[in-house]
This record gives structure tokens, C-alpha cells and sequence, in this order.
């Protein structure tokens, strides 16, 4: 198997059934039907917004957005509010959607327009976000949620969370399809790769990126959605920590910092894999500081084998050109 990016495909595989037999040694309820249902229930907050940050990435730059988690929370409290005046719960949602898009806007002039790099761009509205977020709230949660708006992420179907069949699975298929066989994926890949020569191929490689940052800040609104069915309330710290976790799943699943490698697949294989390894200590008891710690060192050793399967592409490309 000479292929790197079948090769992490592979070790993501390993690494999901080693996750699971840890979680099995760790404690004797992991390997219960009621643990998968657990498990399947973080699975797609967590899934949309690794995806959301893998698009981003993979456009290149180097393309991050450390706000999606103060988005989701930005999103998810001005749903409720809408709601509380008097909007519909659907059409609030829809508005809510389109506020993650203007929120994804600001972002994406920053790094777009006016050249902040994303590292610094999106720090800055993360903490601006956030502080908004709890600003108008005074910290406290906003309740009054419908009981029927529920069951998108507490419903069952086949005794799968409903989140999981009406939100990640289309949108991890939609995504796959869009990078794979569109002349739009192929645009991303070819502006992650070299931006200067999918420029000159006529790529509006600006364009490109702010629509992936609009998208991003889209995507982190349908995390708020489906968070605001879970807890039935919105809370200003719903996507606390989230940044961290999209990232880590992001680069676990193959996606490079830098641009033009990653693929959908991977994304979702790591979002399980992240999951999977924090519900074991969770049903472990394993206090939250050594929960952190661990996804700490995931993403250490994802930083890590991003950059060998880099080298390899690129020494591969090297080879290729003599």
C-alpha cells in the first residue's frame, strides 16, 4: 500500500478498533447496545463541525476558523431569542442559518480581504463571539425550547439518534460528492496545492476561500441547531472547546493545515474515533482534565502524521517532476 492517503485511511481504521478495545478494557458498560446510542449522540455536532473545519483547511492559505465553536453558541442564542419573540421555531432556524453565514462572512473578509492571517483572524472573532454570547445573555441559558424540537437530536430511528440520519450522514455525503466530482472540489484541492497556479489556471482562489468561510459559519449554525434540540436551551457556552475538537478531528482525519490534501471520509472516521475515545473515559470515570490531556496527545501525534504523509506527498511529487 504505497498510496499515503490510503495508508491513513488504514491506520485511522487501527486507530478506531484500538479506541474501541480501550474503551472496552476501561469499563465493562462500553461494550453494551446503550453505549453505541451514547456515542452516536456526540457524533454529529462533533462531525459537522471537524467537516466545516476540514473545507477551510483544505482550501489552504494556511485555513483555519477558531471561532466555529463561538459561532454554534452565537447561532444557537439567537435562535432561541427569535423564538422567544414570537418567530416560528422553523423559520428561526433559517434565520439562524443565515446569521452562522454572515458570521462566517466576517471571517472570511478578514483573511480574504483584508490579509489577516486565519490564525489571528478567527482568534479575534472567537473571542468577540464569545463575548457577544455571553454579553447578551449575562451567562445564563435561554430556555423555553418546544418539546416537539426535541426529537431531532433525542428521537430514535432504528435506535439511531435522528440527528444522525437527517444532518451528518446527507451532509458528509453531499461534501464527499462536492470534492470528489465537482469542478468546485477539484478548485479547492488545486488551491490548498498552489495557489499561484490555480490562480493563473483561473481559479478565483479569494472567492473560493470566502465561500468556505461563509460555509464553515453555515455549518457551525446546523451544529446549533441540532446542540438547541439536545439541551433544550441555548446555552453561551454550547460550543466552549469546540474549536480544539473540529481541529483535532480535522487533522486526524487527514486534512493538512496547509491545504490541498484531506478527504470527507477521513473526517468521519476521526470524529469516531475522538468519540469513541471520550465516552470510554467518561464511562471510566477519568476526570475531565485527563479527557483534555488525551485529546491533547491525539492531536499531537495528528500534527505528527500529518507532516509525514506531507513529506511523502511532496518527495513523491519531487520524484515525479525529475
Amino acid at each position: 500500500m504505497k498510496d499515503p492517503l490510503a495508508q491513513r485511511m488504514f491506520f485511522l481504521f487501527g486507530l478506531l478498533i484500538a479506541a474501541g478495545v480501550m474503551g472496552a478494557l476501561l469499563s465493562p458498560h462500553f461494550v453494551q447496545t446503550s453505549t453505541v446510542a451514547y456515542l452516536l449522540q456526540y457524533v454529529p455536532v462533533l462531525g459537522v463541525l471537524g467537516m466545516a473545519q476540514t473545507l477551510v483547511m483544505l482550501s489552504g492559505g494556511p485555513g483555519i476558523d477558531l471561532s466555529i465553536g463561538a459561532t454554534m453558541s452565537l447561532v444557537g442564542l439567537a435562535i432561541a431569542g427569535l423564538f422567544a419573540l414570537g418567530v416560528p421555531m422553523v423559520l428561526a432556524c433559517m434565520i439562524g442559518l443565515a446569521i452562522g453565514g454572515l458570521l462566517g462572512a466576517v471571517n472570511a473578509f478578514l483573511v480574504c480581504v483584508v490579509k489577516v492571517p486565519s490564525l489571528m483572524g478567527t482568534l479575534a472573532t472567537f473571542f468577540a463571539y464569545s463575548g457577544l454570547a455571553l454579553a447578551l445573555t449575562g451567562g445564563s441559558p435561554i430556555g423555553g425550547i418546544p418539546d416537539w424540537f426535541g426529537i431531532l437530536a433525542q428521537g430514535r430511528i432504528l435506535g439511531i439518534p435522528v440527528h444522525m440520519w437527517t444532518v451528518f450522514v446527507p451532509l458528509a455525503i453531499v461534501l464527499h460528492v462536492m470534492l470528489t466530482y465537482t469542478r468546485v472540489g477539484s478548485h479547492i484541492y488545486a488551491a490548498g496545492n498552489d495557489e499561484r497556479a490555480a490562480f493563473l489556471s483561473g481559479v478565483k482562489v479569494w472567492r473560493l476561500r470566502f465561500g468556505l468561510y461563509c460555509l464553515s459559519g453555515v455549518i457551525a449554525g446546523l451544529a446549533a441547531i441540532m446542540t438547541l434540540s439536545w439541551f433544550q436551551a441555548a446555552r453561551p457556552d454550547a460550543g466552549e472547546g469546540m474549536e480544539l475538537l473540529s481541529v483535532t478531528i480535522a487533522v486526524l482525519g487527514g486534512a493538512h493545515i496547509f491545504g490541498g490534501i484531506g478527504r470527507i471520509s477521513g473526517t468521519v472516521l476521526a470524529v469516531l474515533i475522538v468519540t469513541t475515545l471520550q465516552v470510554a473515559l467518561q464511562l471510566a470515570n477519568i476526570s475531565q482534565a485527563w479527557q483534555l490531556a488525551a485529546i491533547g496527545l491525539l492531536l499531537i501525534g495528528s500534527v505528527v502524521a500529518d507532516n509525514a504523509v506531507g513529506e511523502r506527498l511532496r518527495a513523491r511529487t519531487r520524484r515525479a517532476g525529475t
